[in-house]
């Protein structure tokens, strides 16, 4: 333990001046014994303080400390204070609202087509539905630890509930499509919040060793209502003075990494439209020369940073947020795109979510039952890599599929895929938390979602382009189908045109136009088959395995006994003093 490891080497020095002949009083050699049974008796407690006032410390020196530049990540060995809350009452709140926020990333898919239509919107402002939310998720990512860490969890989860509250407000009230995207965007700010911070607070508030059957849980719900978010009690954070914030926190960092994350993102956006209009590759690279300077002063400033850039060297770090960043590029993709399968086939936008039931609901299952099996396994690098087969199998399988498949394909299919991708969802954020000091879990797990959001957002422009090119292509080529022109050219804005393929006549024309269409979405997953594998494998060589076993001290506990180290240790110094005056 730290803490104890730095008595024991302070009392190696007090013995060490000792006189050899030990010239010392009896009485002084009974005080230093005395001494040492208080130190090794109320060690814990000295360390949980140590602990518990971490947060306010440099996280970049503090993963310097515990890494090393270019080491692998070992077992922290610090105190994780648990504060006293109705787990139950707590954990569902979380969950129901990490429900709605990540319900807000896709729920629109299967809607797409009833959008357009009622409220007049072209293929670019369409885009820009999804886009708008994900940006904003993306955008702001890389600042809800950070300012979890200086003001408290609570305040800024219950202030991302009210922003995606209002965002969802003006949603429900939209009467154009600006007015839409510009509500979507509001909740993303929102949206964005509530997904890390739930996830930081499940850490905050579970034993390391039992977290993986909760984080299972929020995983698996991904939650509606933040009513019972208002019984959370976590550790008292004080808020620090304005003069220690503008000391601290690395501004040039954090705007560089908002602003090159949005020029990018926008960038990817339009590329669903032309990857080869200048806008498109204005964006991308002037993104990626902003994210490059962010990277430049994140690494030489002497603040805080935003993300220590000592995470990603690390192989353990990388191996993980590499495969987050493809599980993310994959489940987007397919919860956007797939259901465009189903509506071809003639399904409505409210069946072809039916349709989907194997895959979410299956994800759900998995994802919960990863988590207990975590907990009494007590092992997350073989879970994890057995999810990304798993994935790329089923995404594999998904490549299959074409208009006359069976439903029995359809469903199996898409429930191996659902076995894979569920555990995903929480197991590399329990893996990367415990290679982590506890200290530096916020963000830590704030980078991890970062990652996530990227993925979904670059996943969802990368299929939606390679499926309007396929679809583009395999339409022209059709003799007698004259509806080419309005299904190219976008991934989203396709979806207008699936509704009503069953009615086309004649039947062979029928015939070609459905296989066009299946064999257009199946590009998307024989891309991401094999980036799913390239997470196995990386998973596979650069994970290592850490203990789930963290020292943990409920709250109040470690205060009082830090008050009886200290009172006890002051009553030998008077004592000594004493003896010394006489």
């Amino acid at each position: 333990m730290a803490g104890t490891t730095t008595l024991e080497t302070q009392l190696a020095k007090l013995d060490a001046s000792a006189p050899v002949l030990g010239a010392r009083s009896a009485s002084e050699a009974d005080d230093r014994i005395a001494q040492r049974t208080v130190q090794h008796d109320l060690g814990t407690g000295i360390e949980a303080v140590e602990s518990a006032k971490a947060s306010t410390v440099d996280t970049s020196k503090d993963l310097g400390a515990a890494h090393g530049a270019g080491a692998e990540p070992t077992k922290p060995a610090d105190t994780h204070v648990i504060p006293k809350n109705k787990m139950w009452i707590v954990m569902s709140g979380l969950a129901l609202t990490t429900f709605l926020a990540a319900l807000d990333q896709t729920i629109v898919s299967t809607a797409l087509s009833t959008i357009q239509r009622e409220l007049d919107g072209t293929a670019a402002s369409l885009s820009w539905v999804s886009g708008a939310y994900l940006l904003c998720i993306t955008a702001l990512a890389p600042c809800y630890g950070k300012l979890s860490d200086y003001f408290g969890r609570k305040p800024i989860l219950l202030g991302s509930i009210v922003v995606f509250m209002l965002g969802s407000a003006l949603c429900g009230s939209a009467k154009n499509m600006i007015w839409l995207c510009a509500a979507r965007g509001v909740q993303g700010l929102g949206g964005g919040g509530i997904l890390q911070l739930c996830n930081i607070v499940v850490a905050d508030i579970t034993p390391l060793a039992t977290r993986g059957k909760w984080s299972g849980v929020i995983g698996a719900t991904w939650g509606i209502s933040a009513v019972l978010a208002v019984f959370l009690h976590l550790n008292p954070t004080t808020p620090p003075k304005a003069a220690h914030l503008l000391a601290t926190c690395d501004f040039l960092g954090l705007f560089l990494l908002i602003a090159g994350l949005v020029v990018l993102l926008i960038g990817f956006t339009f590329g669903e439209q032309d990857w080869s209009y200048a806008g498109t590759i204005a964006c991308l690279v002037i993104g990626v020369v902003v994210l490059g300077a962010a990277v430049f002063v994140e690494q030489r400033t002497k603040r805080s940073p935003i993300i220590p850039p000592k995470l990603f060297r690390t192989r353990n770090s990388a191996a993980l947020l590499s495969g987050v960043f493809f599980q993310a590029f994959g489940f987007i993709s397919l919860s956007y795109y797939e259901p465009l399968y189903f509506q071809a086939l003639g399904a409505s936008p409210l069946m072809s979510g039916v349709w989907m039931m194997p895959f979410s609901v299956g994800t759900a299952i998995f994802g919960i039952a990863a988590g207990f099996i975590v907990v009494k396994i007590k092992r997350t690098k073989e879970m994890i890599t057995g999810a990304y087969l798993l994935s790329a199998l089923g995404f594999a399988l998904l490549a299959t599929l074409d208009e006359s498949s069976n439903t029995a394909k359809q469903i199996l299919y898409l429930l191996v895929a659902s076995i894979g991708i569920g555990p995903l969802f929480q197991l590399p954020m329990l893996h990367i938390q415990a290679s982590m000091p506890q200290k530096d879990m916020a963000t830590s797990t704030a980078t991890l979602a970062l990652l996530r959001s990227v993925g979904g957002t670059v996943g969802i422009s990368v299929a939606g382009a390679i499926y309007a090119s396929e679809l583009k292509k395999g339409l022209g080529s059709i003799d007698g189908y004259g509806g080419a022109p309005s299904a190219g050219g976008h991934g989203e804005a396709a979806v207008g045109a699936v509704q009503g393929l069953m009615d086309i006549e004649p039947t062979d024309v029928r015939q070609q136009v459905l296989h066009a269409y299946s064999r257009a979405l199946n590009f998307p997953w024989i891309i991401c088959a094999p980036l799913l594998f390239v997470g196995f494998v990386i998973s596979w060589v650069g994970l290592k395995h850490h203990s789930l076993d963290r020292t943990t001290v409920k709250a109040g506990k470690e205060e009082k006994a830090a008050d009886g180290v200290e009172d006890r240790m002051e009553g030998a110094e008077r004592e000594k003093a004493e003896e010394t005056k006489v």
